[in-house]
């Protein structure tokens, strides 16, 4: 849904475990993820107020994506919050610095 609660169409569902679209006041906590088709945390299109913590990310080649591009004007705005995960084994690209 959209700001305005309505359905907004997404598209192609990429295989993401996790996608935030415009969403906010979310805490992404606890999870084990791994083997996804795309990624496992995707938080973009100006998703903000995001905690991810305490997470074991593992498995994947693209394990997280924070932002839609450096284009999108409400993705410079976001906020997430990253802190106490793990990432690995076999996590290879897409993490937070």
């Amino acid at each position: 849904m959209d700001p305005n609660r309505k359905v907004m169409p997404l598209g192609q569902v990429f295989g993401d475990a996790i996608r935030l679209i415009m969403a906010s006041k979310v805490w992404i906590d606890h999870n084990t993820l791994y083997d996804c088709q795309d990624g496992l945390v995707d938080v973009t299109w100006g998703s903000t107020n995001v905690i991810v913590s305490n997470n074991l990310f593992r498995g994947q080649n693209k394990v997280m994506f924070l932002g839609h591009d450096d284009g999108y004007a409400r993705d410079k705005d976001i906020k997430v919050t990253v802190v106490h995960n793990y990432f690995g084994p076999n996590c290879h690209q897409c993490m937070p610095r």
